[in-house]
This record gives structure tokens, C-alpha cells and sequence, in this order.
């Protein structure tokens, strides 16, 4: 009998072993076919710290991670008993307390899109005083697992509960590798195949805090506004760091609907470009393969600048300096001419900025413009060169994407460091990029044009125009580069991230550069801060230099941009918005929106199909009047979804909910019939510079097309 036995528990053990890897390449085929990055990144994975555990004559098994037992032998067991308790925690009664909607407040411009929204909110029966929190019913709106262990927590938990947007964070992909041993993720996947249900994998590397906030940014940033607005986390096997991070994430894309475009600001740059190109331009392609033998200084326009100018001036003929956007006056202003000017704003603003300088003292400096820079600045400057960023669609347009710059935005900083890494510069300095202040009345450069010793009319009266909203903004504390702290806002803050991924991205590249600070201000992960002794000590005794003639070289590979193909691709463009329009109207009218659950799965649809562009029926691959058309719907199309989930969610009973949904259905129905003609009048017309109003806008300024009239919402 005892050898009948053994013969039987080796038997079992075969068979055990035998499904195990039955079901390993059950799941590399279907990840293989159904989720590619993912097997990419799967697929010839050795395990090295992380390894499944079977014990013989046992029915459960455990994993080994760096050295240590995660289940102690009852993986499953634990793993069910813990979704088990996640349930119970989070039963229907429990509300959703992440953060607040979008109020009145947030949608206060003068344009048809912010209209709607405007009405759809001031409408709602939520207010300020009332918000409780969010009423998830039956249904769990986003489920964000941290940690994927061997994934029986997650399979028990998706039988059991309606997840409508489910997130899966691993931050450690050996551990997703061995899961493909004991679940099946095409059953798990199956459950999310629905329509409105989605599954999201943040997979990848991250054993600093920063590396997970940049995973999860990567991954997640597309599932705003479920995350963070609709979370439940479940935080498996209590890994702190991670829970810690995906938190912080959080806060930062809690955010990030007031950062995203909208269609008038979309329009308002494709408008710029269009007369841009109209009167003729020189297009900088990226270049390949270009050195330059001499360091470049990027010059900002933050506090700092006025006392490190000095150190910068005995070395000016050893560096090539480019200014970035408002800096440009306070060089001038400090006897330093820059060997090439650099903007990225396409409002009205940097028009009278610069004239305000004086035509006389900036028309041969050669001006490096993005496209979609306001059409008036060009006429200031002798030589233009027109640069495109892979950042937006607007080259795809065009057929430019290989020869555009990437990581251009937010600010002209960013597309300054870019371009000059492609250039070809391998040492960079920054000057003037405080991104902080030590005084809230000093934040910029005094001579700069919001600076005290700057004293014309044109530079006083944006002062006062800045100044309201700047004082609203919050300052707080972040650590300076002399190992203090120095205040900052939010802003700032932004732009400094911005920019240390920029430097990270620049650093992982094939040519890294050497990037320092020489800003008195906010460390820059990232850029090493050089005091002034310690930059000037870089340098010999100058001798003689051979000069940076910018023009020349931007001359040596630029071309000529053509009108007709432009003119025939806003055409496209306008059909395009046509059928996308036409398309969402369909969806939504044809949408049952019964209760909170359908609202889920229709904003849910509708956020997938924003986030991904696919191929027209017949056609192998995106058109560029697809992406540029998708870029111009695609903020004001998700402060829709933003504007009806969060307050849709937050409903207290049925008879609020329906008619908050019947009114955001009308609105959002309205703006989706009007965007088409407002397009077509805009862009096809063709106006005279002069006579355009949208070449005279501030970001921000009314749309010269709107009509301020209610519109009508039924109560």
C-alpha cells in the first residue's frame, strides 16, 4: 500500500507540474496575441529572485521572493481569504472619498465647449456644501490592484465583484512571470472584455519611489478620471512603498484635468500654424548626427539670473547661449545677446513682449519658433526657423513626425534643453531655471517683464493682468539647491518635474548629456548645481573661439514648408471631425444611462476610445487627420466624461441622478454638432492675418465665434 501511494503522490506531482506549465504557455500565447507588450516583456525573462514554490504532496504552493516566503506555503488560501476581506471592507454603503468635482470655477471661459460645462455644472445638485463623497453602488468603478503576487487574490476578487476599471500594478515583472504559472489571465482578462469594462497593466522596474511614479504615470495617466477619482485599492501583501507612491501619483493626476487642452486652444495653434506657413517659413528638421564642440547655456528667466549674469558674461565666447522665452529682455537688459532666441507659447502675449523689447534690438537675433508660435512674432525677426514637437499631432499632419523634436512641452525651457541636445550639444548649462523664489514679490528676474526694474506700459499692464491670478496660487516649500528650502507654486513645481524627466529621458539616450544647474533655486534631479566658482573654474582663459553663427547652421539643414499640401490636409481634418463627432453623438444617444453603473460604462467606452486611435475600416494605418483631429476633440472630450462621472458619482439619490444625466447627455450631445461648423469657419475661410481675431488671442481669451447665450438644458 505505502508504495502504491508514493507511485500515486509522484503521479500527482507529474500532473501538477504538467498543468503548471500547460498553463504557463497558455498564457504567453494569449498575452502574445491579446497584450504584445506584455509577452515582450515576459518572454525571455530568467528568474533570478523570484521563483514558485511546490511542495510536494501539498495542494497549495507559495513564492520565494529575494530570499523570503510571501504565503508560507498557502498562496491561494491566504490569497482568497484576503479578497475576501477586501469586499467586506468595501461593502455598497461605503462612499468613495478621493477627491472633489470639477465645480463652476473650473470652467469660466468664453467658449462654447466651457459654456456647456459651465451650465451642466451649475445645474447639478451637487455643490460644494453637499458633496459627500461618491456613491459607487453595486458596482466597484475603479479597482486598482498593488501587487500582482501569483494573482489568485486578483482572480477571486474579479469572479465575485463588478469591477468596471480594473488596474494591476507589479513593480517587480517576476513575479507577473511566475503568476502565468497559477492563474489563468485569459479567464481573468475575459471578465473585462465587456463593453465599458477595461483592464489596465502597470508592469515594469521600480524600486525608488520615483521609478514607481513614473510607472504608474505611464501606464495610468489614460485611466483619469477613474483613477484616482473612482479608486478602491487593495494593496496585496502590504507592500508600503507602493501603496505609498501610487498615493502620491495620485495627488498628481487629481490634477491633471486642469492641465488637459481644450478644443479653442487645440484650434486657436492650428490656426497659427496655418498663417505661419502661409507666409512662407523655413522648417528646422531634427538633425542626425550633429556635434557641437563648444558647451550651451539654456537662460531662463528666474531671480537668479540677475546675480549670476556676471559669471556668465566672462565666458560668453566660450558658450553658445540661448535664451528661452521671456529671458530674452533681462540678457538684453544685462548687455548679453544671445546667438539664437527659442519660443514655444502661440499666444498673442509674446507678440507685444517682444515688441515691447524693441524691434531694433531683437530683428537679427535668429528666432527658433515651434509652428504654432503666434504669426505675428515671425514679423519681428530677420531669420525664422520653424520647429515642429512630437508632442502634439500637428506633424502627423504633415508627414514630420521622424524630423520633429520630442519633449518639447510644457515649457520653452524643455523645448530649448531638447532641440539643443539634437543639435548637438553635449554639455549644457542651465541659467536662470529657479523654478522657486525666496521672496513671493521677487519670482522672476527683475529685468524681466515681471520684474521690479522694468517700467513700460506694456510690461505694467500684464503685471496687473498676472497678478490676480498668481496670488491665488498656492506656495509652498520644496528643497533648494544650497540644502535649504525655497518656496515655490504649483506651476513651477510642474515645470521643474517636467523638466527632470526631460533630463532623464535625455540621459537614457544613446548620447547622454552633461547637464548642470547654475540656478540658485530648486534642485534639479538630475542637473548637478554649480556654484559660481565652480562653473567659472570649467572654464580656461577663453583665447580665441570660433564663433556659433546660428543662422548658418540652422540654414545648413533647413527646408522650405509647403502651403498647398497644408491647405489640403485642414480638409481632411475638417471630414475627420465630422465623423468622430458623429460618431460619439451615435454612442451616446444610443447609451441606456439608467444609473451609475451605465454612466461607468459609457464614460468608461468613451475614455478607451480617446485614449487609443485606430485605423479608419480599410485602411492599414492612423491618418494624420486622424491624429490631428483626435488632438483637437481630445481635451474638451474628457472634461466631459470628467464633468459627468465625478458629478453623476456623487448624486445622492435616483431622481437627482437621472436628471443630472439627462442634462449632461444634452449638453455633451450639443457640443459634439457645434464643434464641426466651428471648425469649418475657423480654419477654412482663410482670413487675412490682420483681420483674424484668433491671431490676436491670449491662451485663455474668448473665442472671437462665441455667442454668449444660455444654452438650453432642460431642468
Amino acid at each position: 500500500m505505502a508504495k502504491n501511494r508514493k507511485k500515486q503522490d509522484r503521479q500527482a506531482d507529474q500532473d501538477n507540474g504538467r498543468i503548471f506549465m500547460q498553463r504557463l504557455q497558455k498564457n504567453l500565447e494569449f498575452f502574445k496575441k491579446r497584450r504584445p507588450e506584455i509577452y515582450k516583456l515576459l518572454a525571455n525573462m530568467e528568474l533570478q529572485r523570484v521563483e514558485l514554490v511546490v511542495t510536494p504532496g501539498k495542494d497549495d504552493v507559495d513564492m520565494v521572493a529575494n530570499g523570503k516566503s510571501c504565503y508560507h506555503g498557502l498562496a491561494q488560501e491566504y490569497s482568497v481569504e484576503e479578497a475576501e476581506k477586501v469586499l467586506e471592507e468595501n461593502p455598497e454603503t461605503k462612499r468613495i472619498r478621493t477627491f472633489s468635482p470639477p465645480w463652476e470655477a473650473s470652467y469660466q471661459k468664453e467658449n462654447f465647449a466651457d459654456q456647456i460645462l459651465r451650465n451642466i455644472v451649475k445645474k447639478s445638485p451637487v455643490k460644494p456644501a453637499n458633496f459627500k463623497g461618491y456613491i459607487r453602488g453595486n458596482i466597484y468603478p475603479s479597482m486598482v490592484f498593488l501587487g500582482c503576487g501569483l494573482g489568485y487574490h486578483i482572480d477571486a476578487l474579479t469572479k465575485k465583484a463588478p469591477i468596471i476599471n480594473g488596474i494591476i500594478i507589479e513593480r517587480e515583472p517576476e513575479k507577473f512571470a511566475v503568476s502565468l504559472y497559477t492563474v489563468d489571465w485569459e479567464e481573468i482578462c475575459s471578465r473585462f472584455s465587456r463593453k465599458g469594462f477595461s483592464l489596465t497593466f502597470a508592469i515594469g522596474y521600480a524600486n525608488q519611489p520615483e521609478q514607481v511614479r513614473r510607472l504608474v504615470s505611464q501606464y495610468m495617466t489614460k485611466d483619469v478620471p477613474f483613477y484616482p477619482f473612482f479608486s478602491t485599492y487593495y494593496n496585496h501583501l502590504a507592500d508600503v512603498e507602493l501603496a505609498k507612491a501610487v498615493m502620491e501619483n495620485a495627488n498628481d493626476l487629481a490634477v491633471v484635468a486642469a492641465n488637459w487642452s481644450n478644443y479653442d486652444n487645440e484650434i486657436m495653434r492650428l490656426s497659427n500654424t496655418a498663417h505661419n506657413i502661409r507666409r512662407g517659413g523655413q522648417l528646422l528638421p531634427r538633425p542626425v548626427a550633429m556635434n557641437q564642440s563648444k558647451p550651451l547655456v539654456v537662460v531662463g528667466s528666474g531671480p537668479s539670473l540677475d546675480k549670476r549674469v556676471e559669471s556668465l558674461r566672462r565666458v560668453r565666447d566660450q558658450v553658445v547661449v540661448v535664451s528661452a522665452g521671456t529671458a530674452l529682455r533681462p540678457l538684453l537688459a544685462h548687455g548679453l545677446r544671445p546667438d539664437y532666441h527659442a519660443e514655444l507659447d502661440p499666444a498673442y502675449l509674446i507678440y507685444e513682449l517682444l515688441s515691447d523689447i524693441g524691434e531694433e534690438k531683437i530683428r537679427d537675433i535668429p528666432l527658433l519658433a515651434v509652428n504654432e508660435v503666434n504669426p505675428f512674432v515671425p514679423t519681428l525677426f530677420n531669420k525664422v526657423f520653424y520647429y515642429f514637437k512630437t508632442d502634439n499631432m500637428q506633424p502627423s499632419l504633415l508627414g514630420l513626425t521622424d524630423r520633429s523634436f520630442s519633449n518639447c512641452n510644457p515649457t520653452v525651457t524643455n523645448a530649448a534643453l531638447s532641440i539643443g541636445h539634437s543639435l548637438g550639444f553635449r554639455t549644457i548649462y542651465l541659467f536662470g531655471t529657479d523654478y522657486g523664489f525666496q521672496n513671493v514679490d521677487k519670482d522672476h528676474s527683475s529685468k524681466s517683464v515681471y520684474g521690479d526694474d522694468t517700467d513700460s506700459a506694456i510690461a505694467e499692464d500684464i503685471q496687473k493682468r498676472v497678478q490676480s491670478t498668481v496670488k491665488k496660487r498656492r506656495v509652498f516649500k520644496t528643497p533648494s539647491v544650497d540644502g535649504d528650502t525655497i518656496l515655490t507654486r504649483n506651476d513651477y513645481y510642474s515645470a521643474k518635474r517636467s523638466v527632470e524627466e526631460l533630463i532623464y529621458k535625455l540621459k537614457s539616450t544613446d548620447t547622454p548629456p552633461e547637464i548642470f544647474n547654475c540656478a540658485d533655486g530648486a534642485i534639479i534631479e538630475g542637473a548637478q548645481w554649480l556654484p559660481e566658482r565652480e562653473f567659472l573654474d570649467r572654464f580656461g582663459d577663453g583665447g580665441q573661439e570660433t564663433p556659433f553663427n546660428a543662422a548658418e547652421v540652422f540654414e545648413g539643414f533647413a527646408e522650405e514648408l509647403g502651403v498647398d499640401a497644408f491647405d489640403h490636409a485642414l480638409e481632411s481634418v475638417h471630414k475627420e471631425v465630422e465623423r468622430v463627432c458623429a460618431q460619439y453623438a451615435k454612442t451616446i444617444k444610443s447609451a441606456r444611462l439608467g444609473g451609475r453603473r451605465d454612466l461607468c460604462t459609457l464614460v468608461n467606452e468613451l475614455r478607451e476610445r480617446i485614449s487609443i486611435i485606430r485605423p479608419l475600416s480599410g485602411k492599414a494605418s492612423v491618418t494624420g487627420a486622424q491624429f490631428m483631429a483626435h488632438q483637437l476633440m481630445k481635451g474638451s472630450l474628457q472634461h466631459f466624461l470628467y464633468v459627468g462621472m465625478c458629478h453623476g458619482m456623487a448624486c445622492e439619490d435616483g431622481k437627482d441622478l437621472t436628471a443630472f444625466l439627462k442634462r449632461w447627455e444634452e449638453g455633451f450631445i450639443n457640443f459634439l454638432e457645434t464643434v464641426p461648423g466651428h471648425y469649418a469657419k475657423v480654419m477654412l475661410e482663410q482670413r487675412p492675418l490682420e483681420d483674424d481675431p484668433w491671431a490676436k488671442r491670449f491662451i485663455g481669451d474668448r473665442d472671437p465665434e462665441f455667442v454668449p447665450a444660455e444654452v438650453n438644458l432642460n431642468d
